[in-house]
């Protein structure tokens, strides 16, 4: 057997006797102090809350808008029965008030229509107090929505075109509603015609004859 031969089978005999050999491993994680320990509870605890306190936070808002909007709600309905009173009973007390008015002219004694007046009288005040207001008109842009047009009155100022010009009889409403609109007369303005341009006699001679 040469000497190479002998070399690669001595390479290749195991020393059974030999430790074997361990790698290394990273020294272990040293083990957090308790302050290290109460801190990181801490800013656990403080993510939770901050986490509750958005969704509380998130629920009152809610609740306020949902309470908000209930609210207006029961405007709305209280604002509609009020109309729907005052709508029933509006006109009567209108009848009453113009024989009253009838009466006082036809000269009757003043201490009879005293009882009447102060009917008439409490009535309206409770109108009032349920929202019954008198609808501005004098003055105003016409409003279809709260204006009766009972016809059109020329006018010489612009500004004073389709606005309320003279209030025939008042208008009310309860809130929104419209429970009778004023009676109007209702400004119409119609700008002056443009003057042509004068003619001199030299430039009547300067144009060619056709």
């Amino acid at each position: 057997m040469s000497g190479e031969t002998q070399d690669s089978a001595q390479d290749n005999i195991v020393d059974l006797h030999s430790e074997p050999q361990v790698e290394e491993s990273a020294p272990p994680a040293p083990e957090p102090t308790p302050m290290e320990k109460i801190q990181a509870e801490l800013d656990a605890t403080t993510a939770r809350l901050k986490t509750v306190s958005a969704g509380y936070l998130k629920v009152q808002e809610e609740m306020t808008a949902f309470k908000a909007r209930l609210e207006r709600q029961a405007s709305l309905r209280e604002q509609i029965l009020k109309g729907d009173v005052v709508s029933k009973l509006f006109e009567p007390l209108e009848n009453l008030r113009r024989s009253i008015d009838a009466l006082d002219r036809g000269g009757v004694d003043k201490e009879l229509l005293g009882g009447v007046n102060a009917t008439h009288k409490g009535f309206s005040e409770g109108f009032k107090s349920m929202g019954l207001e008198e609808i501005n008109a004098q003055g105003e842009r016409f409003d279809p929505n709260q204006h009766e047009a009972l016809t059109t009155m020329p006018v010489e100022e612009a500004a004073l075109d389709q606005r309320v010009v003279q209030v025939f009889s008042a208008g009310y409403r309860v809130g929104t509603r419209v429970i009778r609109p004023a009676r109007v007369v209702v400004g119409a303005y119609t700008a002056p015609p443009v003057p042509e341009p004068e003619t001199t006699d030299e430039q009547a001679d300067s144009e060619p004859e056709a």
